[in-house]
């Protein structure tokens, strides 16, 4: 069995991509909060994770929601980020990129 791709080391990872001007945790707001009030009632620093990496039966999906900054076509920064997601995976990990605003 691999290790899945740590979630901080890939959102450190795509910032660095240019045209990424930000990344968005890929959790529904409802999700996050439950996160946070765990936290909250444990007294640890429970966070969302801004890249999901989830190891199903299937092999590794890995999730991100990104801002793409205006100066850079849209679909090549989605595509850079997917290469830059697939390169840090196990073969035949599934990725999924989502960009929500471009800014």
């Amino acid at each position: 069995m691999t290790i899945p791709p740590d979630s901080s080391a890939l959102a450190a990872q795509l910032l660095a991509i240019p045209g990424v001007a930000e990344i968005f945790p890929p959790s529904p707001p409802i999700v996050q909060l439950s996160t946070a009030a765990a936290g909250l009632l444990t007294r640890s620093p429970i966070r969302a994770d801004l890249v999901e990496v989830k190891q199903t039966s299937g092999g590794t999906r890995i999730t991100a929601k990104i801002a793409a900054t205006a100066d850079q076509p849209a679909r090549e920064t989605g595509r850079r980020v997917v290469d830059s997601l697939l390169a840090a995976a196990e073969p035949g990990a599934e990725v999924t990129v989502q960009i929500v605003r471009v800014s």
